[in-house]
């Protein structure tokens, strides 16, 4: 069976396309991003050495072109009480830029929790987590020996916002801050991965060499309890009937309606929770806990 193909959610303008392709391009060829620490397998002609990971400054670069805003010490900025108040910790922002601090992030949500704690306790600035996510997927294989491409094909499966569930939880204490949001960048990716595992083809259990940024498909921020019950909140389970009742479900309805699976489904309720856009109810349906969704106007704002 054919599958179906999968929207891409948040429509960029071509305009937006246009400059995120051409910010793509320089990181592509300039040799500002093939001199650094890593270096190619067999010292390849195929693909350069990098310093820094091109998809995440291609990031930093469509965000901000100001690159005097790039990796700027946010304490050193902060005053100091008085001369007997300790030295602000030292923290190093991917971008700050008109009290908006934002971090690049292109892997698991983990590693900020304590990063954006602290952003948002001591500073004023706005915070933004930037993700990007494949929404469309090529990938290249690389002989670890000669550093020629073996294979390329485009991934069958095509990424999507709620991909980014099992990672909310890491940040779920900031979720619902007026000054933190999520932006969720869908990009057409070239990835590259090193054919040094195991099995026939060496490609159980290997390693990812690099990732290119092509194009840029959708943009989508979640930041006000509406954006994440747009996302993760599907109709099925939050329109009401004829008569205004809610549907009832439970956490593997949840979790068949949505795709989201495993210890994810029960963080992504509790969040909805916490915004106010789910609540637990008292009945139960054997031995599972059954939700509702909290009743809302026509606007989309909760009944108070």
């Amino acid at each position: 069976m054919a599958r179906i193909p999968v929207p891409i959610e948040g429509a960029v303008t071509p305009a937006e396309a246009l400059r995120f392709k051409a910010v793509a391009d320089e990181v592509l060829i300039s040799p500002r991003y093939r001199m650094g620490r890593h270096t190619s397998p067999a010292e390849s002609p195929h693909i350069g050495t990098l310093g820094e990971k091109r998809l995440h400054a291609a990031l930093k670069l469509y965000l901000c072109p100001d690159e005097a805003c790039h990796e700027r010490p946010v304490a050193d900025l902060l005053p100091r009480m008085d001369e007997l108040s300790p030295k602000p910790r030292r923290m190093v922002a991917d971008i700050l830029a008109d009290g908006h601090i934002m971090e690049v992030q292109t892997g698991g949500f983990f590693p900020l929790k304590s990063k954006i704690e602290w952003y948002l306790t001591h500073t004023p600035c706005r915070v933004t987590v930037v993700h990007p996510i494949s929404a469309v997927k090529y990938l290249s294989w690389i002989d670890p020996a000669d550093g020629s491409i073996i294979s390329r094909s485009k991934s069958p499966k095509g990424g999507r916002v709620r991909d980014v569930a099992k990672e909310l939880y890491w940040l779920s204490d900031f979720i619902g801050n007026p000054r933190f949001s999520v932006r969720l960048l869908l990009l057409e990716i070239e990835e590259y991965r090193l054919a040094d595992g195991w099995g026939k083809d060496k490609k159980r259990g290997s390693n990812r060499y690099e990732r290119f940024p092509m194009a840029l498909l959708g943009d989508v921020t979640l930041s006000a309890p509406t954006d994440y019950a747009a996302y993760f909140l599907p109709s099925a389970l939050s329109a009401p009937d004829a008569e205004r009742n809610y549907p009832v479900f439970t956490a593997a309805a949840y979790a068949k309606a949505t795709g989201i699976r495993g210890r994810a489904t029960y963080g992504m309720i509790h969040l909805l929770e916490r915004l106010g856009l789910v609540e637990e109810r008292e009945e139960k349906a054997g031995r599972s806990k059954t939700y509702r969704a909290c009743p809302r106007r026509e606007d989309g704002c909760l009944v108070t």
